[in-house]
């Protein structure tokens, strides 16, 4: 069987490309674009080490494990050692269950393939066969996680997020937005929408703003103004404090009142209270 580079390349890339985007949805970990581009190219070429002969087997593991950790402390530059190992972990748990839909796929239509240092290269390949097989895995997963969403924040509604700027915290009774998909542009950060009265006493004269874009569901678009606050702290009810990396923007009127009539300070990022859904405390 005949395999060309560029395919190799580009089934992989792909592959490492939605693997590295659930590890983010899964964990609730912060990364820039940039950052998962360059994760997903080297995902890419790693391929063709797949297909060195004369590895040895102890040694291919090693180059492995090493290689995971690379590119998770590349792509995801903040975590501790403890959420770094998590997420090696669901990085090559999602990579397994992608692989067994993936080869499952090949069953059904029947479609040659090849073995080769741990990996499963397809024959007869088509762009058409890669995207199609690698939506499939995305959709299958996606589900599966937005399933695990709704199971771990079933209930779960209010936190309060404790903020610190300089000398200055506040405490703002914050609600869970499921809408709030925000994200800093350049640093990757889930951004929180605060009221501009819940900010008066935090942010000092100089402080430094950033341009978070939005798009509304009146389909306005627009920048917010946004701050990095030197730390936040999400306090759920019977939960353990837990450090989060957010920006905390500005809302430009008032936030939306409750169904049940409260009023609250700031609309949380829906990915802080999943806990990543598999983010430890």
């Amino acid at each position: 069987m005949v395999i060309y580079a560029e395919y190799l390349f580009l089934e992989n890339g792909v592959a490492g490309l939605l693997i590295l985007l659930l590890t983010r949805k899964l964990c609730g970990f912060s990364s820039s674009r940039p950052r998962i581009a360059l994760g997903s190219t080297l995902c890419g070429l790693y391929a063709f080490i797949l297909f060195w002969e004369g590895l040895l087997w102890w040694l291919a593991i090693l180059f492995k494990a090493a290689f995971s950790v690379g590119v998770m402390a590349l792509v995801f530059p903040s975590l501790c050692w403890k959420n770094m190992a998590r997420g090696v972990l669901v990085f090559y748990l999602i990579s397994f269950a992608m692989g067994g839909i993936v080869i499952g796929s090949l069953y059904f239509f029947k479609t040659a393939g090849v073995a080769a240092g741990g990996a499963f290269y397809i024959g007869q390949i088509t762009y058409i066969r890669v995207f199609s097989g690698m939506a499939l895995a995305w959709v299958v997963l996606s589900v599966f996680a937005g399933f695990l969403k709704e199971r771990v924040n079933k209930g779960r509604k209010e936190a309060q997020l404790r903020v610190t700027l300089g000398d200055n915290t506040v405490t703002m009774k914050g609600f869970i937005d499921t809408g709030n998909f925000l994200r800093d542009p350049i640093s990757g950060r889930p951004v929180c929408v605060a009221a501009k009265q819940a900010m008066e006493g935090l942010v000092p004269e100089a402080a430094q703003f950033c341009f978070i874009p939005y798009r509304g569901v009146d389909k306005i678009e627009g920048f917010l103004t946004g701050i990095r606050p030197d730390s936040a702290v999400l306090l759920t009810k019977g939960g353990k404090p837990e450090a989060v990396n957010i920006i905390l923007a500005v809302s430009k009127g008032e936030l939306p009142v409750g169904q049940d009539g409260k009023r609250y300070d700031v609309l949380l990022h829906e990915t802080l209270t999943e806990g990543g859904i598999l983010q430890g405390e």
